[in-house]
């Protein structure tokens, strides 16, 4: 039987080599415990973003709820939240969705209502840089505008419901 022996320069090169994954494999795990830690805030933040537009739109009746689950590759780009609406106070009907729409001056948050069994209404941008937001809105195209009107509906369909969060208001 053989045995198996480790010559000093392997040795080496084998422990600079562990180092350097235990660095990688470290920064790794603390990266992955803030974005854990930071995503109700994350979520509260959109939330509240919709709210806004939502309080400027002029048909301003609705207010933010329960954030929704997204199971499909747009969780990384859009956002979905129950409305209520404020006369009725009926939670499932109305969605809030906050989508990143690629522009000229580069990816903008627009908020989009979508009515379970209707339509789909865009409401605004979730952006307020002065004179920059007046650029905005004579970027986008209606056809942009229509794509993401035909979307919505598809991914407000791969969405659970998650737990309740705290008021807004």
């Amino acid at each position: 039987m053989r045995k198996f022996v480790i010559d000093d320069e392997r040795k080496r090169t084998f422990l600079k080599f562990s180092v350097i994954f235990g660095m990688v494999f470290g920064m790794t795990v603390i990266l992955a415990v803030f974005t854990l830690v930071s995503r109700n805030s994350w979520k509260a933040s959109l939330a509240f973003e919709v709210q806004n537009v939502l309080d400027s739109y002029s048909d301003s009746q609705f207010t933010v709820s329960n954030a929704l689950q997204l199971n499909s590759s747009f969780s990384t780009s859009a956002a979905v939240y129950s409305l209520l609406k404020k006369d009725e106070r009926v939670a499932g009907k109305y969605y809030g969705v906050i989508v990143r729409v690629p522009s000229i001056v580069g990816p903008l948050p627009a908020v989009f209502i979508y009515r379970e069994g209707g339509g789909v209404t865009f409401a605004g941008y979730a952006i307020d840089n002065g004179k920059a937001s007046d650029t905005v809105k004579l970027q986008l195209s209606t056809n942009v505008l229509r794509y993401w009107e035909d979307m919505i509906p598809k991914i407000v369909a791969k969405t659970v419901v998650v737990k309740p969060e705290r008021s807004r208001k």
